[in-house]
């Protein structure tokens, strides 16, 4: 139909930029329905000239390295909790759901992710819309101005024109459309490192604050040690006055307090280093964080699944996933730039001097043949197959690695809850020793100096107790970070963010 209202078409061939270009250009007449076949049959036959097959991905058919079964540390067994909702509320701990919410919010990493997903909605636009007609309005308006140097003579010459043109890439062989997919897959990897960023975020926050919690707890211990020691200290200056003890003992006290107390401004330091910490994870100085010396409770070990699972739970494996399709798409886009590429386009416009009293239309169809270009486009076509592959690799290697981070984090936590048993049996026996060497002394069968070793081993194993419980934790969440979470899948799914 656009051809309707052609007039003759008469064809030439010429070579420009390395290209055959065969271009139908309009004449003053109605084009015969004899041409108008003749024009058909001449596109048919350009386009198929050199025809090959393009490529078709398959984002479902990405090689990845094998992987167990089943996760060695939950053999035979695979059970624990379901993990539904944020991971961090299994904590039960409203503060740290306070802290995590704020950060997620207000954390300017995010925000640099959440514009790259802007900016990656606007590249999947712009490369949808290159599938589609492009048309533009024009309108002209000139005059000359003419003066005759013998007669004086002025001439005034004017013009206007008002029309639209079209321009319209026919797709023959989905490059425009592979180019299209590629970036609506770039944009699901945006927000795949989105999400992944959000996982991290959030296990950094509950390692701080439980990092936090640690050092007041062990501000509170050595408080409470301070105190002791300090009892023990007139204990012994009492017993020296009386004649009962020496003066090394009062000096072996002595030094057992400093250096109980030269303790407390390290810890201080921690405690700011690692509120400054928080602050910036959360984008600032966030709310009032009240730490309580308190010993957090483990919550239930969560479902961890198969490690195939985390192909699917994991927002890098994901993202990573997706840009392996990307890349593949763009396989396709490079042997489709190896092929004729068809355009068609027409003008159609009122003119006139100076008023529009003239209807023109015109019309082409115009395909761009490769011939040579010395091996750049099939050299485009093999980077873009050796980018495939290195992504498959760097994707395997990551999926080992997800793999790995489960398997250390699981045992990590068994063994360190063994630890805390054993240490727990430990403290108690120290206690006793204590308790006895403090009585032999009392009855001046002993001198001091198994109180001493009794005493400082009791306050470090109760030291070490405090740092044990918070790598109990520490564990936890790494296993929640391997695991990819979850997140709320109410607030932080692919779904909600991509729209």
């Amino acid at each position: 139909m656009l051809f309707g209202v052609f007039s003759e078409f008469s064809f030439r061939s010429y070579v420009t930029n390395r290209n055959v270009v065969f271009e139908a250009e309009t004449m003053n007449r109605y084009m015969t329905p004899e041409r108008r076949v003749d024009l058909v049959v001449l596109a048919v036959t350009t386009m198929m000239t050199g025809c090959v097959t393009t490529w078709q991905p398959d984002s479902r058919a990405i090689p990845i390295a094998a992987a167990p079964d089943m996760y060695q540390e939950l053999r035979p067994a695979n059970d624990g909790n379901m993990r539904t909702g944020a991971w961090w509320r299994s904590f039960q701990d409203p503060q740290l759901d306070t802290l995590i919410a704020t950060a997620l919010d207000e954390n300017f990493e995010l925000r640099g992710l959440a514009a790259r997903i802007e900016q990656a909605r606007q590249l999947l636009k712009q490369a949808n819309a290159g599938i589609f007609p492009r048309v533009d309005g024009r309108a002209t308006y000139g005059y000359d101005w003419t003066t005759l140097a013998d007669s004086r003579a002025e001439t005034w010459d004017e013009s206007s024109s008002l029309g639209l043109l079209l321009g319209w890439e026919i797709d023959v062989w989905q490059r425009l459309r592979s180019r299209r997919n590629a970036r609506d897959l770039e944009r699901r990897a945006a927000v795949g490192d989105l999400l992944g960023a959000k996982v991290f975020l959030s296990a950094a926050v509950a390692d701080v604050y439980f990092g936090l919690v640690e050092q007041h707890r062990q501000l509170e211990l050595i408080r409470d040690q301070i105190g002791a020691n300090r009892t023990l200290l007139d204990l012994t200056r009492l017993r020296f006055s009386q004649g009962q003890s020496s003066i090394v003992d009062v000096l072996q006290q002595q030094e057992q307090l400093e250096a109980t107390l030269v303790r407390v401004p390290v810890v201080e330091a921690r405690l700011g280093q690692l509120t400054h910490a928080l602050d910036t994870l959360l984008g600032g100085p966030g709310p009032t964080v009240t730490v309580t010396a308190r010993n957090v409770s483990l919550p239930a070990l969560p479902a961890v699944g198969f490690p195939g699972d985390l192909l699917v739970n994991r927002p890098d494996l994901r993202a990573a996933r997706n840009r392996i399709a990307a890349l593949d798409y763009g396989i396709a886009e490079a042997i489709a730039e190896r092929l004729p590429r068809l355009t068609i386009g027409g003008n159609l416009s009122v003119d006139g001097d100076p008023g529009a009293d003239r209807l023109v239309e015109n019309g082409f169809i115009a395909v761009d043949i490769p011939l040579f270009d010395a091996g750049r486009r099939e050299a485009e076509v093999g980077i873009r197959r050796a980018a495939v592959k290195a992504a498959t690799a760097d994707f395997s290697a990551l999926f080992l690695a997800a793999v790995r981070d489960v398997e250390t984090a699981l045992v990590g936590e068994r063994k360190q809850a063994e630890h805390i048993r054993l240490l727990e049996n430990r403290i108690a026996t120290a206690r006793r020793l204590l308790t006895e060497t403090r009585n032999r002394y009392s009855q001046g069968l002993t001198d001091y100096l198994p109180v001493l070793t009794a005493l400082t081993t009791v306050q470090e194993l109760e030291r070490d107790m405090v740092e044990s419980h918070r790598q109990l934790l520490t564990m936890r969440v790494m296993l929640h970070r391997a695991l990819g979470g979850p997140l709320d899948v109410h607030t932080h799914t692919e779904s909600t963010i991509a729209e």
